[in-house]
Parts: C-alpha cells; structure tokens; sequence
C-alpha cells in the first residue's frame, strides 16, 4: 500500500510540475489581457546600457546582452490583446526623428526573447517600453490597448 501510495504523489508532482510551464507558453490570442515584463519585472524594470564615457543628453548606446521581454497573460490589466493574436515590443523613441525602433514580436505567453544588443537606447535616464498588438505606428483596427513597463536606464561601462 505505501508504495502505491508513493507512487501515486510521485506522479501527482509530475503532472504539476509538467503542467505549469505548459499553461505559462500558451499562444497568444484575441480578446486576452495581458501584461508586458521587461527583464522579467512588469514595472520599474531596469535595463542595462553599454556607454562607457561621460553621460550627456541625448546619448545613446546598445543594450548590453543577456536581457529579456517576454509577455504574460493575467485576468485583468491594461494590457489587450483586441481582435489579435500577437504582441509587438519596442523602447518608445526618446524623439520623433530616432526612426521607427527595433521590434520583438510575441505570439506565445511565457516565451522570453532576447533584446537585441544593436537596440540604441539613452545612456541614462527613464524611459518605457511599449507592447502592443499594433505596429509601431502603424494604422490599426480598433479595439486594442497597450501596455507600458516603465524602464530605468544604466549605463554599465560607466
């Protein structure tokens, strides 16, 4: 009896265990909420920069490797999905004259991406990411409604 009891448990933390990263990388589809994480923090999140040098306004240098964006999906949150089935990231441009930014294009919940390091943000200072499941200023159907991650910027070279 105790070692079909045994057994039993064992396979109870199996299928737990098994089960909750498989719920956490569901695809992404239309009408979900949904938050953004940046370096795994949903806020305040900090992202590392490779300047080195004096820190001036308006300086820019690449995000240092190893970083993440990934997407989660919740039951309520300022984050919407709309009629899509995907989310787009980017650093929201300091100015209008920076150019369209890199984007990372998410179509699964729980699904890390690397930032890629030619990404040019400011030296220093606050910003914010943007995920979205529109474009980076690209006309869009009605109905969807971004979500912000305010980032801290820290230049690591310094």
């Amino acid at each position: 009896m105790r070692v079909l009891l045994s057994f039993v448990v064992a396979s109870v933390v199996v299928v737990v265990v098994g089960v909750g990263p498989a719920l956490a990388q569901r695809a992404i589809g239309p009408d979900q909420h949904f938050v953004g994480l940046v370096n795994g923090a949903s806020s305040n999140a900090v992202v590392h920069v490779v300047c080195g040098g004096p820190i001036y306004s308006g300086r820019t240098g690449p995000v240092a490797g190893g970083q993440t964006m990934s997407v989660r999906e919740v039951s309520a949150s300022s984050g919407y999905t709309g009629p899509f089935s995907h989310v787009y990231a980017w650093f929201v441009p300091q100015s209008s004259s920076a150019g369209a930014p890199p984007m990372l294009k998410f179509t699964t919940y729980g699904a890390p991406q690397a930032v890629p390091t030619s990404t040019q943000v400011p030296c220093g200072g606050s910003g914010q990411v943007e995920f979205s499941s529109c474009q980076y200023l690209a006309p869009c159907a009605y109905g969807w409604v971004p979500y912000y991650v305010k980032v801290q910027f820290v230049d690591i070279a310094a």
